[in-house]
């Protein structure tokens, strides 16, 4: 188990991209692993079987496919929330999500062709949003699911995945999706949040 103090101590010494390889890419999965209580010697089984049932909806490559966030470490490496951990609902939060990387330039240029087509949304609050994130080569689940039109379409797609790892993986928290154009671009938008989560815990502004 990695603790919080271990996360904290290699945020503050560590280079970002030897933490990004150590705590994200790297194997070791909290949830899976101190959550749902899997056996060590089931792990493995049960993450192939958890990008099983990812990439066979989406129709990505197999290996395609990270959880990030607290649902991975235990803890948020967000800076608003720096090392808070994973949690239920209860009666002043909301509850934890679990956070799916996909890497896919295929979904990627699909969906932003889709909103780019999307007419009025010049004109939404939503504009400035999703030029930054794609410009920084991602989409949020979130984003697609505020535009009448896509929002059914990206709901049909991802709630079979959904009530599968529920099913067959007994997931219990709200399943959230971030598209990348490919591997490097998770990589810096992971490193960027390394960069300010450890800014953060050094007590320094506008992170």
């Amino acid at each position: 188990m990695i603790t919080q103090e271990v996360l904290k101590k290699d945020i503050m010494t560590l280079d970002p991209k030897e933490f990004y390889l150590k705590h994200i890419v790297k194997s070791y999965n909290w949830y899976f692993s101190e959550y749902l209580h899997v056996p060590s010697d089931e792990i493995v089984d049960k993450m192939d079987y958890f990008k099983e049932i990812v990439s066979t909806n989406l129709r990505i490559n197999f290996h395609s496919i990270q959880i990030v966030g607290s649902a991975k470490t235990g803890y948020s490496l967000s800076p608003k929330k720096v090392l808070q951990p994973f949690h239920n609902r209860d009666s002043c939060t909301d509850s934890s999500d679990i956070d799916i990387a996909i890497i896919s330039e295929r979904l990627y240029l699909y969906f932003w062709t889709r909103l780019r087509n999307t007419k009025g949304i010049y004109y939404t609050h939503y504009y400035n949003h999703l030029t930054k994130s794609i410009f920084r080569g991602y989409i949020n689940d979130k984003d697609l699911q505020n535009i009448d039109g896509i929002r059914e379409e990206w709901d049909e797609l991802v709630a079979p995945i959904n009530v599968a790892l529920q099913d067959k993986l007994r997931f219990e928290h709200p399943i959230t999706y971030r598209i990348y154009r490919n591997w490097e671009d998770l990589e810096e938008y992971q490193l960027i949040g390394i960069s300010k989560a450890r800014a953060s815990l050094e007590g320094k502004k506008n992170v």
